[in-house]
């Protein structure tokens, strides 16, 4: 989005690592989930990732760990800055082949006493990554990488759980099928929403569909759909000048009032309000 200001270091698809700067502002993200690592630290403001049915608070100072393949939500409740690091699964299993036994945890709410050293020296860790991208010394990119593979390592051997896992191709085929869906919302947010449509679309009925979604999604599809167009619309409040109303339309709402509630309920202002607060900053 627009109005999310962030410095990407690495390219994952080359190095297996990607470090991202971040600075936004009210910014919600829809459920979503990666196949890397996803590692959120906060260096000022507040905020909430929720994944598994549970509220994971991140406040400066602190980290939280996304394990792959895990759908979340998250919520900037003030302006914030902070770092996001993204491993690939792929690069770590050149070290650890046997990697997907285990399921990686780790925040600051669900630490025991015996950990929290370890989540201590971590954090620690990563508060080098913003100095070494500003001072930038000779071989700070590889100073970068060396600081999440060493990050990566106490992870590895202080919150990876080994596991029983249900064999990875079921799991493979609820991620393609989420996969599909997703795109299938990129493409068509803008319209009325239609079960009828995108169950077809994938060859399942409307009520195989409704129940697949909400077990592995956790909202229901229609909500889920208007969470994307929310997200469009206050990147638009932010960056344009249009007509709220004529924005809201434009990214599939026609019902105003759901729309100023559902605005409400997730940015906690109203449209209005946003609008006037970006022009105060100017």
């Amino acid at each position: 989005m627009n109005n999310v200001i962030y410095k990407q270091i690495y390219d994952l698809d080359k190095t297996g690592i990607s470090i991202h700067y971040y600075t936004q502002r009210g910014e919600y993200t829809p459920p979503h989930w990666h196949s890397a690592l996803e590692l959120h630290y906060a260096l000022n403001g507040t905020g909430e990732i929720i994944f598994e049915k549970k509220k994971h608070a991140l406040v400066s100072g602190e980290f939280l760990l996304v394990d792959s393949n895990v759908i979340h939500h998250t919520q900037c409740a003030r302006i914030s800055m902070g770092i996001s690091i993204y491993v690939s699964r792929e690069f770590l299993k050149k070290y650890i082949p046997d990697l997907d036994a285990y399921r990686l945890e780790c925040s600051r709410e669900t630490l025991v006493r015996e950990k929290l050293q370890s989540y201590l020296k971590i954090c620690e860790m990563i508060k080098e990554l913003p100095r070494m991208y500003i001072l930038q010394p000779l071989g700070y990119e590889m100073r970068c990488e060396a600081i999440v593979m060493d990050v990566m390592f106490v992870l590895l051997n202080n919150f990876a759980v080994r596991e029983i896992r249900e064999e990875s191709t079921k799991d493979a085929r609820v991620m393609e099928r989420l996969n599909e869906i997703n795109a299938y919302v990129r493409e068509h947010y803008r319209e009325p929403i239609s079960l009828e449509a995108i169950s077809s679309s994938l060859g399942l009925s409307r009520e195989y569909f409704c129940r697949f979604f909400k077990q592995h999604m956790g909202i229901n599809y229609a909500r889920h759909v208007n969470l994307v167009r929310l997200v469009h619309i206050y990147d638009d409040i932010v960056n344009t000048q249009d007509n709220i109303m004529v924005i809201a339309e434009k990214h599939g709402f026609t019902n105003y009032k759901l729309f100023t509630r559902m605005f409400r309920e997730i940015y906690g202002c109203t449209p209005s309000s946003v609008r006037k607060g970006e022009k105060g900053k100017q």
